[in-house]
């Protein structure tokens, strides 16, 4: 009995090695064609479970679709995603602690290519006269292996990398340039990288844990939250910076330490940026910062995503212990109503629209 089934066994191995064979040569899928009118929430999953996730919201139907990078191409996403960008036809997911980045084709959300190499510890991307410029922490306690792993965009080819500062997180395109903002990885930073090409042209001095950038109308903002409290708590700022001179010609600073702004954007000439889950937006010409919030995301209890998208803003709102699904809230940022509430996949952490 033992020798038969020894026999079976190896009979449906060899089918199921011959299927995955053929997987190699990515079929179509069924549902090919129908994630180009919307928009896509990234789920970066529980740390180390591999259980990332993309979601697609159809807003003209009201509809949202989980897991659909696995739906479409039948392996899962990774573990612990944590950013999406979009290049021409493409879209390109970095899954840091899978060390890669994976590459479909717009719209079909088939799987195009898998990117390994050269990444370690990969955190945020952005494009750039072809290329695609990824922030790398290497060793989290190394706070001298850190750098800015670049790519052809095109074929994936590995071009470079730029060594910068510690802790480079959040990345941004601007006009001929790439600018990198420094959080710190394991321990704080308060700097800028302004990269030209494949060279460090110039680095900016900011408030200390920079989160979020903008640029607009000739200049660069940056929200920086400040230090925690257990590491000597200290108030966040917001600084504007020219991006003709690269001087920073203002640096609004809360009144007090337990003031740390997030999420900055820009729309219509204004600055918004998040305090916990209260919105608050001032002109970009203004001196100082308001004192009160536009309006409060009270339904955003654990705001762990933000986007604001054509006079909406999209909170993505982590589950209350951080393993569960999460929650999407779509709000009308003139009047602070809510519209409209998705379930969407686990810790939720940002919202993508192709533009």
């Amino acid at each position: 009995m033992q020798t038969r089934n020894y026999f079976y066994l190896i009979f449906i191995l060899s089918i199921l090695t011959s299927c995955e064979a053929d997987d190699d040569s990515n079929p179509e899928p069924d549902n090919s064609g129908t994630y180009s009118e919307g928009f896509f929430v990234l789920n970066e999953g529980v740390f180390g479970q591999g259980n990332s996730s993309v979601s697609y919201v159809d807003p003209a139907n009201e509809e949202i679709s989980q897991n659909i990078f696995s739906g479409v191409n039948g392996v899962d996403l990774g573990d612990t995603a944590s950013d999406l960008g979009f290049y021409e036809d493409r879209v390109f997911m970095v899954v840091n602690v899978s060390n890669k980045i994976e590459v479909v084709e717009d719209g079909t959300f088939l799987k195009m290519a898998t990117i390994e190499s050269n990444l370690e510890n990969p955190r945020k991307i952005a494009f750039l006269d072809g290329m695609a410029y990824v922030t790398n922490w290497g060793d989290a306690s190394n706070p001298l292996d850190d750098y800015v792993a670049v790519f052809n965009a095109e074929t994936f080819e590995f071009i470079t990398k730029i060594t910068v500062e510690e802790g480079p997180e959040n990345i941004l395109a601007e006009g001929n340039r790439i600018f990198v903002a420094h959080k710190g990885g394991w321990n704080f930073n308060n700097t800028i990288s302004v990269i030209s090409g494949s060279d460090v042209e110039e680095v900016i001095e900011v408030g200390e844990v920079p989160n979020s950038l903008a640029a607009g109308n000739g200049f660069l903002w940056v929200s920086s939250s400040g230090l925690p409290n257990y590491a000597g708590e200290t108030a966040g700022s917001i600084s504007k910076i020219d991006l003709s001179t690269l001087e920073v010609v203002k640096r609004l600073k809360g009144a007090n330490a337990s003031w740390h702004p997030g999420n900055l954007t820009l729309e219509n000439d204004l600055v918004y940026y998040t305090l916990g889950a209260e919105v608050y937006s001032f002109s970009t010409g203004e001196e100082i910062l308001p004192l009160e919030p536009d309006f409060i995301m009270e339904e955003a209890t654990n705001l762990y995503g933000f986007k604001l998208n054509d006079g909406r803003i999209y909170a993505a709102s982590a589950s209350p212990d951080y393993t569960g699904d999460g929650k999407l809230f779509i709000y009308d940022v003139a009047t602070g109503n809510l519209q409209t509430t998705f379930d969407t996949g686990i810790n939720p952490n940002g919202v993508f629209f192709n533009e």
